[in-house]
């Protein structure tokens, strides 16, 4: 009975850490993981990244039903991928989806 009353206060607690907010700021300069520097400038109500050559990569963010989501866009072959977003201090986790495969990847600041 402890084991369980430990699980739901540590899962309580993790959803309000990690817990997004309309109020989020994307705003700045991001390293991806393959090492290029994404800009994050906001428009209206959305966010958009574009890297150093003006390729759009982020796009679209934008807080949706309680989370923040956009589109990804691979600048090799320009595929679009659904993609939500969450940030955590200086790094940003988006986790990409095309169909029913989903990968993590983090971005920092």
């Amino acid at each position: 009975m402890k084991n369980i009353i430990l699980i739901v206060i540590i899962s309580l607690f993790s959803t309000l850490v990690y817990c997004q907010k309309a109020t989020d700021n994307f705003a700045g300069k991001w390293k991806t993981d393959k090492g290029i520097i994404v800009e994050i400038i906001k428009k209206g109500n959305v966010f958009v990244g574009t890297s150093s050559n003006a390729v759009i990569i982020l796009n679209n963010l934008q807080f949706v039903d309680g989370e923040w989501k956009g589109t990804l866009i691979k600048p090799e072959d320009k595929s679009k991928y659904n993609c939500t977003a969450i940030l955590e201090g200086n790094k940003l986790k988006l986790t990409v989806k095309k169909g029913i495969i989903s990968k993590q990847i983090t971005w920092t600041k």
